[in-house]
């Protein structure tokens, strides 16, 4: 559906639909762009009448987080804009009516580990690593992690998590249910694509009740607004500034917390 150099492509197999993000040389991070593209891409793939289940994945990793150094120049109010961007594709996932796989290989940091949280059902390839880092930039997440990492591996492991910035493999992230299944990188897509198609079998009205019923029950769009807000009120202190240039410059971060 696409060529191989755009940003994201887009292909169909059967009544499968597989959306890859493609810049591998850059592991594949989401700067305002790219969200664009993959909110362009869902939205394309959600209209299509053909297609009764998505995949998501990446080329090489699936996504390592946002673009730090566009981060680095923006004041609160433009982070805001980027926080509000992210949760509106990230809701195009979780709110899509066919249901939606993540395919995980590599890193999934931060705004990537969000996309992952926002899909039905995480496959993990034995090289995935999972992450929260936002805080050794002086951060929090601001994709939805806050809220839907919460919902999945429950308080305990979430504060874990985010409140350390600590990465854990595909084996720990399968033993707390951050993914559903685990396997080798080389059978992914294959495992990815067996559970898209026994999903593409079902009715899809029943997929789409009860996924928007399970998806109500959370009581999610409080605690994702006041995430927005809290994002893009980390842009107002210093702290935020010394962690994303010590991350530049490859240093340990010195917070003062203001």
């Amino acid at each position: 559906m696409n060529t191989r150099n755009e940003p994201i492509k887009m292909e169909k197999k059967k009544e499968i639909g597989i959306i890859t993000l493609n810049r591998p040389e850059a592991l594949n991070i989401l700067d305002t762009g790219m969200i664009q593209e993959l909110g362009n891409s869902l939205t394309q793939i959600g209209i299509d009448e053909e297609i009764r289940a998505v995949i998501v994945t990446g080329e090489k990793n699936f996504c390592a987080g946002a673009n730090i150094k566009e981060l680095k120049e923006k004041h609160p109010s433009e982070a805001e804009v980027f926080s509000r961007l992210g949760h509106k594709v990230l809701s195009l996932v979780e709110n899509m009516e066919k249901p939606v796989i993540a395919a995980v290989k590599g890193y999934a940091m931060g705004g990537g580990c969000e996309l992952a949280l926002a899909c039905d059902i995480r496959i993990a390839g034995e090289s995935a690593k999972f992450g929260q880092p936002e805080v050794n930039l002086g951060l929090i997440p601001g994709f939805g992690g806050t809220q839907r990492l919460t919902r999945l591996v429950g308080i305990g492991k979430a504060k874990e998590m985010i409140l350390t910035g600590r990465i854990i493999d595909a084996k720990e992230a399968f033993s707390i249910g951050l993914v559903n299944k685990m396997t080798g990188d080389d059978e992914l897509m294959g495992k990815a694509e067996e559970m898209a198609l026994l999903l593409a079998e079902k009715s899809p009205i029943a997929i789409k009740m009860a996924k928007s019923l399970i998806n109500k029950n959370q009581e999610i769009d409080r605690g994702l607004e006041m995430e927005i807000v809290s994002f893009s009120g980390c842009f107002a202190f210093h702290d935020h500034v010394e962690g994303i240039n010590a991350f530049l410059e490859k240093r340990k971060p010195g917070f003062k917390g203001k």
